[in-house]
């Protein structure tokens, strides 16, 4: 749905990113240079808590959809989990820091795998205030999937030098048809100072592009994969999607890319599909060559148990293609603009959404928001109303809705080998939990602390 992404750097924190609002051949020259800088620093490793630390008798729900394992003990070295066992069965190592979880359940860090950071007009106050509240929510990770890149490598770059205390921050470089620039009123402000269209971030592209040249600079920007969002046929998504793919980068789409079909997406090697609703168009008569039509599909004839619709979910999971339901950005838009969906969305998408889990695909957890839900300083992430939504409408257990929050989300950004589950060898990204996540998913929003790379982190620090 796109609704936050507007990233200004009109005004941009001059203490560390650069001025690059620059035209012409010379100006991407030096556009690119600037990003380049920003992307290395941004994926420099955070520097880990170098102590040993022992979390004693805890219940661990370790993220695999696994049943929790009770009276556990997690062991933590210099950021890192070094073993995870009962407790009891070895003694904890000398000189370890012992903290004694029993009556707690530990949760890996959630991951909110579909966010669009708001504009700041350079205010990083502003940022630091919602990332800080995100991480303290237990939020460790976040995809940005459309905004400007040079606001987005600075606060990754920021996140992972660990100092202020955020998620870590994963973002997109966007690919459309031409017309997309000039149709959608966002493109301006997280395109500003580039020509529509041209920003490496934001790039039109059509037949006539040169791909290779495009995907490269879109590597540039230190983005983890490419969004292709709209007005783009099959054979255009094909073709970039195996030159991300030749580049290291994941692919990302919306689940119809006006005229590309979600079959089409899949085929071309799609890591995520976003929005469930969109996967309607695949049984379609006619696909639109024109994005605007994507939330109007046809939800009262094309039934959720359409024979191309089962026969979609069934390749999505022969390729591992990961759906990206955003369930709660549809719920929301229902309440306050009913006018602005198809008759039918909900109970369609969450129908969908039920029989792709089902049916063995994998569906993580995404809130196409800022990553707060609303309703004031104590409503904790919106990632959590996303948890309850697949619980309550779509038949998720509460382990399979954290899985989708963990070890789902992280598959999303490629970052499944050192996070979104608890085991030997990941990262130390953890949630302390005061009630049972099993017994009711919104106690995840029940939090004693965080852990970052092994930094702890406690509610009361709430900015």
């Amino acid at each position: 749905m796109w609704n936050h992404w507007l990233a200004d750097d009109q005004t941009s924190p001059a203490r560390s990113l650069p001025s690059i609002h620059t035209r012409g051949k010379s100006g991407r020259v030096l556009l690119a240079a600037s990003l380049a800088v920003l992307a290395t620093v941004a994926m420099a490793p955070a520097q880990p808590a170098a102590e040993t630390v022992a979390l004693t008798h805890a219940t661990v729900i370790d993220g695999t959809g696994a049943a929790p394992m009770a009276d556990s003990v997690v062991l933590i070295r210099s950021g890192r989990i070094a073993a995870v066992y009962p407790a009891g069965s070895r003694p904890v190592p000398n000189g370890a820091r012992v903290e004694d979880l029993a009556g707690k359940w530990v949760i890996p860090g959630l991951i909110d795998a579909h966010v669009h950071l708001p504009s700041g007009n350079g205010d990083v106050e502003r940022y630091r205030g919602l990332l800080g509240r995100l991480l303290l929510d237990g939020v460790t990770g976040l995809r940005d999937m459309a905004g400007d890149a040079r606001v987005l490598a600075y606060l990754a770059r920021e996140a992972r030098l660990d100092a202020p205390g955020w998620p870590d921050i994963y973002y997109s470089a966007l690919m459309a048809g031409p017309a997309f620039f000039y149709q959608d009123s966002r493109v301006p402000d997280a395109s500003r100072g580039v020509m529509l269209g041209s920003a490496p971030w934001m790039r039109a592209v059509d037949e006539t592009t040169n791909i290779r040249m495009a995907v490269a600079e879109a590597k540039g920007t230190g983005a983890t994969g490419v969004k292709l969002y709209a007005n783009l046929p099959a054979a255009l998504v094909k073709e970039i999607a195996a030159e991300a793919h030749r580049h290291g980068l994941l692919v990302w789409t919306h689940a119809t890319v006006f005229p590309a079909k979600p079959s089409d997406a899949v085929a071309a090697g799609a890591t995520t599909l976003s929005h469930t609703a969109y996967l309607v168009w695949e049984a379609a008569p006619h696909v639109p060559a024109d994005y605007r039509s994507r939330a109007f599909g046809d939800f009262t004839h094309i039934r959720p148990d359409d024979p191309k619709i089962g026969a979609l979910l069934e390749q999505m999971k022969e390729h591992g293609t990961i759906l990206d339901a955003t369930l709660r950005v549809f719920q929301q838009g229902t309440e306050h603009s009913p006018d602005a969906f198809g008759k039918g969305i909900l109970p369609w998408i969450y129908s969908v959404t039920r029989a792709a889990h089902n049916a063995g695909v994998l569906v993580d957890a995404g809130t196409d928001s800022q990553g707060l839900a609303s309703g004031g300083q104590d409503a904790g992430p919106a990632v959590v109303d996303e948890m309850v939504l697949l619980v309550e409408q779509c038949g998720f257990t509460p382990e399979a809705a954290i899985q989708a929050a963990t070890e789902v989300s992280a598959m999303a950004v490629g970052l499944a080998a050192e996070r979104g589950t608890i085991a030997a060898g990941m990262l130390a990204d953890l949630v302390v939990l005061s009630a049972d996540p099993t017994a009711d998913v919104r106690n995840v929003r029940k939090i004693v602390e965080v852990m970052k790379d092994g930094r702890v982190f406690r509610p009361a620090q709430k900015p």
